[in-house]
């Protein structure tokens, strides 16, 4: 005897019997939390270099599409799209290999130079310094618990010198440590190798690979649940695009501007200082300050004089960067407060790190984004308002900015196509 089907009731059953599966596993995970991080850890090693090529994708696909924009200028559309995207890639990579030598033959060279020449500076400031404080002590008679304090801290930087003299000794028993620092370089310059190699076939055939998750995504899920992970990548693409790509100008603005001022002043370390300049201010609102205080730190040992004269020109260099020309770069890409960039570089900071610091902001404003939609969608379900100044008190409203826009994407000609022929079917007679 063949029994009624209940779609109904058997779908909530398929429902619940996956919120079991999935409760029972988060349980089990969080009960074997260190193998899991141990399991996590493996298979990041053993797909890093995949990780890698995604990256450099992600990175060079706007030189690609540069490229073939140009390439299709010159050839006035006449040129195939398989010979475009060959020479368009061939442009991509020559345009990155050409970046990263004029880096390395100009700035790297510079950059050891000035450590070099650092190192035996600040181990004879760290021996002097306690002579310097006795002929302060005994010029301006000291009291003797001064005295006494100086005392300390020379046998402080005595120890240091220790340390130093010993450091120095040790390092000529690190030769098994150096053949293991070998190996793991070598397997990183094999990983980076991978990386490119992956990069190039996922940025020949962008388009293969989209068309296989898209299709795939419509096999399991709902056509209207996949129209919204589609609207949902868009968006993240143009805040991911948007912050990344135009910190990464902004920064090098910064490194040249910082390079040049410090040339002009004959300031010391103008092209170490401006690297860790540029570099650290990709990391919003934490950046310029990480970057500052060594490089004060590093001036003051040298020049106290030029460390005064460099904080107050890093202090007017951010102010115009923060006002100026970090907004007309990046504009409101990520649409997020300053309350929210701070907490969300220092949640993504303590979970992943100094790649958390620079990909956090960007993260978060996907989220936050989300969230705002969700609400926004169950409020006009309950027939609510959506404004949010509807929600403040009448005594206290709040205070009106200038609207940024929403991060929503439009579809391309050929995702809008299905869709379009659905809104144009005529309407059906008792609907």
């Amino acid at each position: 005897m063949k029994l009624p089907v209940d779609k109904k009731h058997a779908a909530i059953a398929g429902h619940a019997f996956l919120v079991i599966v999935l409760s029972a596993a988060c349980i089990l995970c969080m009960m074997h939390l260190g193998a899991v991080k141990g399991w996590l850890k493996n298979v990041l090693n053993i797909l890093s270099p995949f990780i890698l090529g995604a990256v450099i994708a992600y990175i060079l696909n706007p030189v690609l599409k540069a490229s073939e924009r140009l390439l299709n200028l010159i050839s006035r559309g006449k040129m195939s799209r398989r010979v475009k995207r060959s020479l368009g890639l061939l442009m991509s990579y020559i345009f990155a290999f050409v970046v990263l030598g004029i880096l390395v033959w100009i700035i790297l060279p510079q950059i050891i130079e000035s450590i070099t020449n650092l190192i035996p500076q600040v181990y004879n400031w760290f021996k002097a310094f306690p002579t310097i404080l006795n002929d302060l002590a005994i010029k301006y008679d000291l009291d003797l618990e001064m005295l006494t304090q100086t005392e300390t801290l020379t046998k402080i930087f005595g120890k240091l010198e220790t340390y130093i003299t010993n450091l120095i000794s040790d390092l000529t028993s690190l030769i098994p440590q150096v053949f293991q620092l070998t190996t793991s370089v070598i397997g990183q310059f094999l990983d980076i190798i991978i990386g490119v190699i992956v990069s190039i076939y996922l940025l020949s055939s962008k388009e293969l690979f989209y068309a296989h998750v898209k299709k795939f995504c419509y096999a399991i899920l709902p056509g209207k649940v996949v129209d919204k992970l589609i609207e949902i990548t868009h968006t993240s693409n143009y805040i991911f695009n948007g912050f990344i790509v135009g910190k990464i100008i902004d920064s090098a603005i910064i490194g040249v501007i910082c390079y040049i001022v410090m040339t002009l002043f004959k300031w010391p370390y103008a092209t170490l200082i401006s690297v860790i300049i540029g570099i650290t201010n990709i990391i919003p609102y934490f950046g310029p300050f990480i970057g500052a205080i060594p490089s004060i730190l590093l001036l003051l040992i040298i020049d106290p004089y030029a460390a005064i004269k460099f904080t107050v020109f890093i202090i007017i260099l951010q102010q115009v960067d923060g006002n100026i020309i970090g907004p007309k770069i990046l504009g409101d890409t990520t649409g997020l407060s300053a309350f929210w960039v701070v907490f969300s570089i220092t949640l993504f900071s303590a979970l992943m790190g100094p790649v958390g610091m620079i990909i956090g902001v960007p993260t978060f404003a996907v989220i936050y984004a989300l969230v705002r939609e969700f609400s926004e969608w169950m409020l006009q379900r309950k027939k609510l308002a959506t404004a949010t100044s509807s929600y403040a008190s009448p005594d206290n409203p709040i205070i009106s900015k200038a609207k940024s826009p929403p991060h929503t994407i439009p579809l391309t000609e050929a995702e809008m196509a299905p869709h379009e022929a659905e809104a144009k079917k005529p309407e059906q007679p008792g609907k």
